[in-house]
């Protein structure tokens, strides 16, 4: 079995009686969606909160799974249980500098024939996902409007650079919250995520998926938002091929889904 704690919050987990694995598995969360039951077995997430000693509470959120795993070249037989997954890519996107939720505790094993895996991670206090503000954007001045649409491109950019394609890279999965003149953003959900070494394609699939499903983004806004991407005040020929295709891809798959 392993078992990783943030020494800044051990003391808050024992407090709680949240110090084992069989503490965590057995903890009252209810669900915040219908759990998955695909894979050949079942995944859910549920909000905790947490005692402090001073009678507040502090909120985390508690994801656990048995038996869903996904086979790669690493794990062919049993797969790779995706909160294991999702645990080393948050570690390796902080070690890049990308933004993301703090792991509190990971923990897997394997009982009774059962694979078992829970994540915990701290709640974003004071951000909002870009979908739930999607109806505010185009409120804001064009210049907040630009200085939100650069923080976002920087931070999928750092993503990519740092070699991860989330394959689900939707605007519920990204959180934003001002800090002084700027936006603070927070990459959220890699359980789907993977390496990638071929650094074109998760550029193209990525926001491809960021680009049809934002359809209050003005066409501006979508071409300012590609040319942050590249920190380019004028892109390039590739570049521009790269924005043609992204755009038609995307306008076929609005087109499929009726948006």
């Amino acid at each position: 079995m392993s078992f990783f704690v943030d020494p800044s919050w051990k003391e808050l987990l024992e407090l709680n009686r949240l110090s084992s694995f069989d503490q965590v598995w057995a903890c009252q969360a209810a669900w915040i969606e219908t759990p998955n039951d695909d894979r050949g077995g079942w995944s859910g997430v549920g909000r905790v909160a947490l005692a402090t000693p001073e009678g507040g509470e502090v909120g985390v959120y508690l994801k656990r799974q048995q038996n869903h795993a996904r086979r790669t070249w690493r794990h062919l037989y049993r797969g790779e249980l995706t909160f294991a997954r999702e645990f080393q890519i948050i570690r390796h996107l902080q070690r890049h500098g990308v933004m993301t939720p703090t792991p509190v505790l990971f923990a897997e094993r394997r009982v009774h024939g059962n694979q078992q895996a829970v994540l915990m991670t701290a709640e974003l206090a004071g951000y909002r996902s870009l979908e739930d503000i999607s109806t505010q954007i185009s409120a804001l001045p064009l210049s907040r409007q630009r200085i939100l649409l650069r923080a976002v491109a920087r931070t999928v950019r750092a993503m990519h650079v740092a070699g991860i394609q989330p394959r689900s890279l939707y605007a519920k999965h990204l959180f934003v919250k001002p800090r002084g003149e700027d936006y603070e953003v927070v990459l959220i959900d890699f359980e789907k995520s993977r390496r990638s070494f071929l650094p074109l394609l998760p550029v193209f699939f990525d926001l491809v998926t960021l680009n049809y499903r934002t359809g209050y983004w003005s066409r501006s806004s979508r071409l300012y938002f590609f040319k942050q991407y590249y920190a380019a005040e004028k892109l390039d020929y590739w570049q521009k091929l790269l924005w043609r295709l992204i755009a038609r891809r995307s306008q076929k798959k609005r087109k499929r889904v009726g948006n």
